[in-house]
């Protein structure tokens, strides 16, 4: 049972009754073990006087032999309710007398010498049989051993009604405690109940100016003062908080609007940067269809003027004109495919650069869209190398902001290839995978790579969070993508990752009908 988690009533109440209980349990314990071995040491005393004194008393008769005057002497220990038996042995332990009045069995055994307690067994109630064993003597001359046995039930009905009697005085006192105790802490807690009832007031109706007395000088009367002096200094706070309201609420929309204006100014950065880097790749990667077509090219114009040459001459055979016209032709075709990759790579910079640059809604296909973005990373993810992998429906169109995508893919990217992978990196993989469940778009990025551990994990979206700063990290891009997917597309996005296991980003973007504004809209 939890203490706190009750009324400071119970918890007053509880508290007493408990040490009283502990006070009155030990007390009584105490009392009880001292009574009983008092009784017992009485009950002894007794045993060894009237022992003592039946012995004086058969010793004469025992000299000279007169059991008649030895039986009549015993006699009086009839008188006596807790004997149970009581035998005389003759100095060779043979039985000379006794008195038996439960004609129980004699005992075999009547030694050792002097009186002790014969325990049954384990019982708190029963002491058992009481065994006296005293020689008769007379002038040092031994005449023999007297037995006694007696019963203890005076001491067990003794410590009976000890029991009860001071079991009922303990319920009485710790029913008197606990009386003693509810009337205690309502005396204590009645002005501290007043206070709180007072205070509930003032929070209720915002009137600081009450103020609250105590007739008695105690520490309740501190509390009131206390309560006082904070009511005065909410008073003189309320009075001016409405100005300072006023101020404060002007320097926050200051900082937050610099604070929007610096987040624009980030993210065109970032924008710009990402650009940079697609002009970069797209660059490497046009150099190498233009270099093969000006080969191509070339080639064309020398075997054309062989050709040429030889028709001039008139020296041309078949033979001949067969293979220069194969070699133009295989030419050629290498030509229209370098020029066609040109095109397309060319093509796909233009459409990226300008949905990065204007920011508006269009429609376009998903699928296509995300592998014409991986297009522009070719040239570095060639090198390591790593395969991409593009999953999902190849028909699905959206109507969205292709720009805010190819800035959170790019991101991406960027990261997989700066913090996951690296020279030692083997079978190196991103995988990217879209599809529509429960009219959202999940859209999901992993990567095998390096992963993160769970403290860079619960900060990666906080910005200037980098683990790579010398090596060109600005610790902006995955805060860019969380406020571009939170603010941009109104979704959520969520990182799973551990060392060496690679990261999954899960977003999860809404799709919105064809007359709505804002999010993701599907297209049918």
């Amino acid at each position: 049972m939890r203490l706190n988690s009750h009324s400071i009533t119970s918890q007053i109440i509880f508290s007493l009754v408990l040490s009283s209980l502990f006070i009155v349990t030990f007390g009584t314990l105490f009392q009880v073990w001292y009574s009983i071995n008092h009784e017992k040491r009485a009950f002894i005393r007794e045993s060894r006087l009237e022992a003592d004194l039946v012995v004086d008393l058969i010793t004469a008769p025992l000299a000279f032999f007169d059991l008649q005057g030895t039986m009549t002497n015993m006699h009086r220990l009839h008188d006596n309710n807790n004997v149970l038996l009581a035998i005389v042995y003759g100095p060779d332990k043979t039985l000379l007398t006794s008195i038996n009045p439960s004609r129980k069995p004699l005992p075999t055994d009547i030694f050792p010498l002097g009186i002790r307690y014969e325990h049954p067994g384990w019982n708190p109630w029963k002491l058992g049989k009481l065994k006296n064993t005293l020689e008769i003597k007379q002038n040092g001359q031994l005449l023999g051993y007297l037995y006694i046995e007696k019963k203890t039930e005076r001491i067990t009905a003794f410590t009976l009604q000890l029991i009860k009697s001071a079991s009922l005085f303990s319920i009485l006192l710790l029913f008197f405690v606990y009386l003693a105790a509810q009337s205690l802490s309502k005396k204590i807690l009645k002005p501290v109940l007043s206070l709180a009832k007072i205070a509930t007031t003032v929070a209720e109706s915002k009137n600081y100016a009450l103020r609250v007395s105590h007739n008695a000088d105690n520490e309740i009367t501190s509390l009131y003062n206390a309560f006082n002096q904070l009511l005065a200094d909410t008073e003189s706070l309320t009075n001016h908080l409405e100005s300072r309201v006023e101020s404060r609420t002007k320097e926050l929309n200051d900082s937050l609007d610099t604070l929007k204006k610096a987040q624009v100014q980030l993210i065109q950065s970032e924008k710009m940067a990402a650009l940079g880097n697609l002009v970069s790749g797209v660059a490497h990667e046009v150099n190498t269809p233009l270099g093969n077509a000006i080969t191509g090219g070339s080639i064309i114009v020398r075997e054309t003027k062989e050709l040429l040459k030889q028709i001039e001459e008139g020296t041309l055979k078949k033979s001949f004109m067969e293979q220069k016209l194969h070699v133009l032709n295989e030419t050629a075709d290498l030509l229209l495919k370098s020029i066609n990759q040109a095109a397309n790579l060319i093509r796909s910079f233009k459409r990226i650069s300008v949905d990065q640059s204007i920011e508006e809604k269009r429609d376009f296909k998903l699928y296509e869209y995300l592998e014409e973005i991986i297009l522009t990373f070719h040239n570095k993810l060639k090198k390591l190398p790593v395969t991409v992998i593009v999953d999902g429906d190849h028909d699905l169109v959206l109507k969205s902001y292709p720009g805010v995508y190819a800035q959170i893919i790019s991101n991406f990217v960027q990261n997989s290839l700066l913090h996951g992978f690296n020279e030692t990196t083997h079978n190196a993989i991103i995988t990217i995978y879209f599809e529509i469940q429960n009219k959202n778009l999940l859209l999901t990025y992993s990567d095998n790579g390096a992963g993160m551990d769970e403290q860079m994990r619960k900060i990666a979206f906080e910005p200037f969070t980098t683990t790579k700063r010398n090596a060109g990290g600005t610790g902006l891009g995955l805060n860019i993508v969380y406020n571009l997917i939170t603010q941009k597309l109104h979704g959520t996005i969520e990182l799973d990752s551990e060392p060496s296991k690679g990261i999954t980003l899960t977003m999860t973007l809404p799709l919105e009908s064809s007359n709505t504004t804002n999010n993701v809209t599907i297209q049918a």
